[in-house]
Order: structure tokens, then C-alpha cells, then sequence
């Protein structure tokens, strides 16, 4: 059977294992939140796993576009990145996809042959290897910012610095006025 075959009922199945797996790494209350509401814009990090994950596993099960399961997987990786993570955790998601494969298939439905299984297998392995890859460099990036913000704290710093000793400069070298009443 090959993965393109596979029937509506089976992917949403998967999806909705995956899903499940993935929100269980979070903090119970967060659990809740992430489980219960799925809006746009009163729980975006929800909405984006729902469109996330909804939009990874038609690429598991549909042609594996490289450039789509990266734009998918992009989305995940930038939230959990910034999120308290380990790396292995942030993208651990991913690998996850193969646990909720392997319950999808042992609840005794004609789910995946063992071919269709391997097939899948090796495209979360990709997906696995993409998801560190982006991870490394939303990484980079947090960091690139992080130093960028530290070299514009030392410039104004430095700047006022300056200034400050300019004034005082300027204060030592400026002739002094006679006190009240007396002439120079």
C-alpha cells in the first residue's frame, strides 16, 4: 500500500495521535489551553500546531515536498525554540510522528503495510534531520540578536561616557566666575 493511498479516516487517526503526543510535552495548564481552543488569535501557538502538524502529516502521506515540510516544520521549530526546551526536546516533536505512527497501526485497522510503515519511517527521519537543522539555526539567530542587543547596551553606555567626560572637560577648563560681589 503505498502512503499516497491511505485513507482520510487513517491520516486524521495519525494526525490527531501526533497532536496529542506533541501537546503532552507541555506543562499540564498549557495542555489544557493548547487542547481546548485552536483560534488564531486567542491561542496562536495552538492554531499553529493544529496547521503545523495537520500540514506535515499530508506531506508524510502525500509527495514529501521538501521545501513545504521545511515551511511546516519552521513554524513548530521558531515556537519551541523560544519556548523552555531542551534542543532535543524543541524538535523532538518530530521524531514523535513515528510513535503515533506505530499506534496508529497496532490498533488492529488496516492501517499501513509494513512497506507503507518503512516509507514512512524514513520520511520522519528527514523530517527529524530538517527540524535540527532549523532549530540550529533559529538558535544562531536568538544568539545574533542577544549579541546585537549586548554591542548597542555598550555603545550608548560608552557614549554617555563620553559625553559625561566631555562636560566635565568642558566644566574644568571654562573660566570660573568670581564669587558674588568680588571682581577677578
Amino acid at each position: 500500500m503505498a502512503l499516497t493511498t491511505v485513507s482520510a479516516g487513517l491520516r486524521d487517526r495519525f494526525f490527531e495521535e501526533w497532536l496529542a503526543c506533541t501537546i503532552g510535552t507541555y506543562p499540564e495548564q498549557t495542555r489544557r489551553l493548547l487542547r481546548e481552543d485552536r483560534d488564531w488569535f486567542r491561542n496562536p501557538v495552538g492554531h499553529t500546531l493544529d496547521a503545523s502538524l495537520r500540514g506535515l502529516t499530508e506531506e508524510l502521506f502525500g509527495r514529501f515536498d521538501r521545501a513545504r515540510v521545511t515551511a511546516w516544520l519552521d513554524a513548530v521549530v521558531h515556537l519551541r525554540a523560544v519556548q523552555d526546551f531542551s534542543p532535543a526536546d524543541a524538535v523532538g516533536f518530530a521524531a514523535m510522528a513515528r510513535h503515533a505512527a506505530d499506534r496508529v497501526s497496532e490498533h488492529g485497522s488496516p492501517g499501513l503495510s509494513p512497506g507503507a510503515l518503512d516509507v514512512l519511517g524514513a520520511r520522519i527521519e528527514d523530517m527529524v534531520a530538517i527540524a535540527a537543522d532549523l532549530f540550529n539555526r533559529c538558535r544562531d539567530k536568538i544568539h545574533a540578536i542577544g549579541a546585537r542587543a549586548a554591542r548597542r547596551r555598550v555603545f550608548v553606555l560608552e557614549r554617555a561616557h563620553a559625553r559625561a567626560e566631555a562636560r566635565a572637560v568642558a566644566q574644568v577648563g571654562a573660566p570660573q566666575s568670581a564669587p558674588r560681589g568680588e571682581t577677578p
